[in-house]
């Protein structure tokens, strides 16, 4: 009788035990995530400020909107970077972890609805935490996830995500509804999208051609749902106009300036950064380039794209309607991505559309017409997986030197003087041939950002009255003309940024 208690006891066990363990295989990817989230946290924490991360409405802007020669608060647009900017205003010593949690944890809320949604769909498992990995770990979100003025395309994925969430779930539950419609909430998520970044506005209409992908709703209820969300579309644009129009906001001419060229360079990078993650710092970087490194992580990527690949093929040849559904999925990247592609792509844009390719990735991989073994997928992925990752760590430190620049620049110019300056005047050296990449290598002076890095390291306790002045770098010989200029106008310190590659030249009365 006892051995018997202590058989079924351990039996018991066991089969605890054992679902646990199917049910962590299922959850593999979020698992992952999980146990990487804190040292992720911990490391993007240290990523510190350039260029305009100080000019950004995410920045301590109710600090800065003292001197508005520099900064302007465009808060009607983008309310939620107002927001913040107003906390971090308040407590300026949040910036910039404030931000990088934000992002983070956004980041990550948006892979776990793209798992949530592969579930939801009915797509497999296995694909499903592949999915998850891939667009949580991509070199895509780079451009946003390390950035510290990345909130505001972050949160337009995650709204935009949440819209499909809250258009899908009544039409995939498992409650037996006579005719499941769609909620009208989703409508109020794009909303929120777009009050997060403009480019938000393009989930108007992608949940219900997602819904319409996977044979959810029928033709009528898509074109009824799609011109619901274009109609939220030309509101938001009537508005938008109108208030451009009265002057209360402006209009960077840079999204107007594109050529065909530019665009179609705009669209390679962007296909590139989502599907092939080799490491693009060493690729595109001059001081950093080094072509085995590029050579061996495009390696370590081809077996998993050539296996998406074969998946099309086969989708194309055998399976119509699986090739139907990637067709409107493909029309929704695209959809995602057209405000950019229409104005200017940079590095942080690359994250717009990258939930879909994620969905795209997870209808490859279910499809049941090449069949492989799952651990030849797994471990396939593995080597892309690997590839991703090198790419981020590289691109991480790469973002961290590049904050620490302009620390070192910044602290300069802090402790040159016993007390701060009531005027300075900053000349910045713009060399358009000095290589730079994005936010991940930034030149000197970008990393001491017209002379904004001095307030933040001095905690903004300075109440100096900062002029700037950037100087093509053939007219560096104006330096000193200009330096006297301003000493005798009454600037008791003037900040040369660029002159010197890694040295601010610091020029004062005393001098």
């Amino acid at each position: 009788m006892f051995v018997e208690m202590i058989i079924k006891d351990y039996l018991c066990k066991y089969s605890i035990l054992r679902q646990q363990s199917t049910k962590m295989k299922k959850h593999l990817s979020l698992v992952i995530i999980a146990l990487c989230l804190p040292f992720i946290l911990w490391a993007v924490c240290g990523i510190l400020p350039t260029f305009d991360d100080y000019t950004s409405l995410q920045s301590p802007w109710w600090v800065q909107i003292a001197d508005p020669g520099y900064f302007f608060p465009d808060s009607i647009r983008r309310p939620f970077d107002a927001l913040l900017g107003g906390i971090l205003g308040w407590q300026p010593a949040l910036f910039p972890t404030l931000n990088h949690v934000l992002i983070i944890l956004g980041h990550t809320a948006s892979a776990c609805l793209v798992f949530a949604l592969c579930q939801r769909l009915k797509l497999s498992m296995a694909a499903t935490n592949i999915a998850t990995l891939f667009f949580f770990f991509s070199p895509a979100t780079l451009g946003a996830t390390l950035a510290c003025d990345g909130f505001n395309q972050t949160y337009a994925q995650l709204w935009g995500l949440l819209a499909l969430w809250t258009y899908l779930s009544p039409l995939t539950s498992h409650l037996s509804l006579p005719t499941p419609h769609p909620s009208h909430k989703w409508l109020l998520c794009v909303l929120m999208a777009v009050l997060s970044k403009e480019n938000g506005l393009a989930w108007a209409v992608v949940p219900p051609l997602v819904a319409y992908a996977f044979r959810l709703t029928d033709r009528r209820q898509t074109l009824r749902d799609v011109c619901k969300g274009l109609l939220l579309a030309l509101a938001y644009m009537l508005v938008f106009a109108t208030l451009a129009l009265t002057g209360k906001l402006g209009y960077a001419e840079e999204y107007s300036e594109a050529t065909l060229f530019s665009h179609v360079k705009d669209l390679v990078q962007l296909l590139a950064y989502t599907w092939v993650p080799l490491d693009y710092v060493s690729a595109v970087y001059p001081p950093t380039r080094n072509m085995s490194i590029v050579a061996v992580t495009a390696l370590m990527t081809l077996p998993f794209l050539l296996l998406l690949a074969c998946r099309l093929w086969r989708g194309c040849t055998d399976d119509r309607p699986n090739i139907r559904c990637l067709l409107l999925l493909t029309a929704c990247f695209f959809i995602l991505v057209s405000p950019h592609l229409i104005t200017v792509v940079s590095i942080m844009h690359n994250y717009a559309a990258l939930s879909i390719a994620a969905i795209i990735v997870a209808v490859l991989l279910s499809s049941p017409t090449l069949k492989l073994q799952a651990p030849i997928n797994q471990g396939l992925f593995a080597l892309f997986l690997a590839a991703a990752l090198f790419t981020d760590v590289h691109h991480y430190i790469a973002a961290r030197e590049s904050g620490l620049l302009g620390k070192k620049l910044a602290m300069q110019a802090v402790n040159a003087v016993e007390r701060p300056p009531r005027k300075a005047f900053v000349i910045s050296i713009d060399d358009p041939e000095e290589p730079r990449y994005s936010s991940f290598c930034v030149r000197p002076v970008d990393a001491f950002a017209w002379g904004l890095s001095v307030r933040y390291y001095s905690h903004y306790e300075w109440n100096t009255h900062i002029d700037e002045v950037t100087l093509p770098a053939y007219d560096r010989q104006q330096v000193g003309t200009l330096a006297d200029s301003a000493l005798q106008s009454g600037c008791e310190a003037v900040w040369v940024a660029g002159h010197d590659k890694e040295k601010l030249t610091i020029i004062d009365r005393n001098q």
